[in-house]
């Protein structure tokens, strides 16, 4: 809890909650699966660093006040190192159709096409009074998450398509919107999967950390059929599914 007459910056001031936050991770706990020590993600080509990169250098719990910025700015320097000497040699190897281009172009500007739907924020809202309870963000058990796994597959399937724009500021909303309820999903997926407590995930049906069976990272991929696959990789190996 916040000292009296102490508070944040603008708007993070009042009570404190443990530490916990709405994204349900840490920094550096999500983002692209590395594949190397050079940051390059399962994405041919595509290297990544600090946030966008699951690199799990804070693990589950911070160790020290900007630790993560400073693990950041090496990671950046290693991965653009290695990006920029891996693209002198893939000119060659681009080859994006111009009937792709036009479905990626379509698909980014179908919301502010659409004359009927639901507003972003409107959407954002209902995500964030499902995700952000204490007995779901912080405080897990099973039959909460799937109760709130429930109503975020509900938002994917039946209102993410119905999102709609008026000008590129909501068509950027949207799209954010869009990304959160995915996002919120596979960290409901992974609490669910991982059947223990460890660090900053703790499930009060599983209290106990499992050293037998979770000594272990959750990757989540996407199959042919567009579904999530959830995964383990070991502390001690690079994900198996390259």
């Amino acid at each position: 809890m916040s000292s009296k007459g102490h508070s944040g910056p603008p708007g993070m001031g009042g009570e404190q909650v443990g530490g916990s936050s709405a994204g349900m991770a840490i920094h550096k706990s999500e983002g692209l699966v590395p594949i190397n020590a050079q940051g390059l993600s399962t994405i041919p080509g595509l290297y990544a660093a600090g946030d966008a990169l699951g690199s799990y250098m804070s693990g589950g719990i911070y160790t020290q006040i900007g630790s993560s910025l400073a693990g950041s700015a090496v990671q950046g320097a290693i991965a653009g190192a290695a990006a920029a000497n891996d693209s002198l040699g893939m000119a060659s190897k681009l080859d994006v159709s111009e009937q792709y281009l036009a479905l990626v172009n379509q698909q980014i500007l179908a919301p502010l096409k659409r004359e009927r739907g639901y507003s972003p924020a409107w959407v954002t809202q209902v995500l964030q009074g499902v995700m952000i309870p204490n007995f779901v963000l912080y405080i897990k058990k099973e039959r909460m998450m799937q109760a709130a796994l429930a109503y975020v597959e509900e938002l994917n399937e039946h209102h993410v398509p119905m999102l709609m724009a008026d000008d590129l500021h909501a068509l950027r909303l949207a799209h954010e919107t869009e990304n959160m309820i995915i996002t919120a999903e596979m960290k409901l997926k992974a609490s669910i999967m991982r059947k223990e407590s460890r660090c900053s995930h703790y499930r009060l049906d599983c209290p106990d950390i499992d050293y037998e069976n979770w000594q272990a990272w959750i990757n989540i991929s996407q199959d042919e059929k567009g579904n999530m696959v959830l995964e383990k990789q070991p502390f001690d190996s690079w994900p198996n599914f390259i």
